[in-house]
């Protein structure tokens, strides 16, 4: 629940805003995105939902600098969420992207469920003072949002690109399964390697590695991704190991540790049909980002200054100044195109 205290300081904070931007180029506008334009009562209407979905997963609106308010930092972390859809509800328009109510009500189930029930989110957004309308109208807009980018990935994400990136991570698919005998003394290494094989490898190391933490296992190092195992291990004791053919046993070889006889047990290398589905989740942000930049490269963004500047390398609105600071009057705008404020207040310093 957002606690009334918490819904009285945004509106307020957004009161401030509305009051004081009269010699801003639009003092009703929050950002313009293009021939787009977010109204501050859109803003304020998203702050709001924003603030109550957020507080449903326990997770913060946005995170305040040094200085400025939590309302603030809702603020700008709600208007870049914002910015973010209008370059998306572009591209769904002109691709014929559109969200089925299905999808929506099947996300108001989902919320509904995380919360114990149909009533729990009645009594939720009762206290909150947010109707289900509201909620569903402001799902569906996140879920057009994840469309788009479901749709640009499927884009610019075609089948070779994707085995490139299954070639260039193949040691995450590529699980080995490890034995060894460790013992102090390359006599000894020498000549359990000469006895041992694969069949008796587990009795040889409970008889003879002093390993304490494998050879009761019968030397199991256990199964590892390829990657996970070339990050923990020994990079000599790696190399011989990935030196193997499954079922062979190696040479003694000298780590840190002592000496090592290395059985490696298997190296399953999974298809790429079983892990496409993976590899296209991995490249889904990247890809998206890479979109999404080059929309800010080519589209005007202006931010009102009373909320902050937009940042077009990141696509965020970075605070300008406190608003426990700000002066009536102000004026301009901060453009996209730039990141600097234009006919800024008296007294306001760069944020970070």
């Amino acid at each position: 629940m957002i606690p009334p205290s918490r819904r009285t300081g945004l509106l307020a904070f957004l009161s401030v805003v509305v009051l004081f931007t009269g010699c801003a180029n639009d003092p009703s506008s929050a950002a313009t995105v293009g021939d787009d334009e977010i109204s501050i009562a859109q803003l304020h209407a998203d702050v709001e939902l924003f603030g109550f979905l957020t507080t449903l997963s326990g997770a913060p609106c946005g995170t305040p600098v040094e200085g400025e308010s939590q309302d603030a930092a809702c603020a700008r972390f709600t208007l870049a969420n914002d910015i973010r859809e209008e370059l998306a509800k572009t591209y769904a328009a002109d691709n014929d992207v559109t969200v089925d109510p299905a999808e929506v009500t099947d996300a108001i189930t989902q919320l509904e469920e995380g919360l114990g029930g149909a009533e729990a989110l009645r009594s939720q957004m009762s206290d909150a003072g947010v109707t289900r309308a509201e909620v569903e109208g402001f799902a569906a807009r996140l879920l057009l949002v994840n469309a788009v980018q479901e749709a640009v990935v499927d884009e610019r994400l075609d089948e070779d690109a994707l085995r490139e990136a299954y070639q260039a991570n193949l040691p995450q698919f590529t699980t080995v399964e490890v034995e060894h005998i460790l013992v102090a003394d390359r006599a000894d290494a020498e000549r359990i390697a000469s006895e041992v094989t694969p069949e008796t490898f587990a009795k040889a190391a409970q008889r003879e590695s002093i390993d304490p933490g494998s050879a009761a296992q019968g030397g199991s190092l256990g199964s590892f991704s390829e990657a996970q195992f070339q990050s923990q291990f020994d990079p000599d004791f790696v190399a011989a190991t990935l030196a193997l053919q499954a079922g062979e046993i190696s040479e003694p070889i000298q780590t840190q540790f002592g000496w090592h006889v290395i059985h490696l047990v298997r190296r399953d290398v999974a298809p790429f049909e079983d892990v496409r589905d993976q590899l296209r989740a991995n490249e889904i942000g990247a890809v998206f980002d890479e979109w999404f930049n080059e929309q800010l490269g080519i589209t005007n963004v202006e931010v009102n200054p009373r909320f902050g500047r937009f940042d077009t390398e990141t696509g965020q609105v970075l605070p300008i100044r406190s608003t426990a600071q700000e002066p009536a009057g102000g004026t301009g705008s901060t453009r996209g195109t730039t990141g600097a404020a234009t006919g800024s207040t008296p007294g306001s310093t760069s944020g970070p």
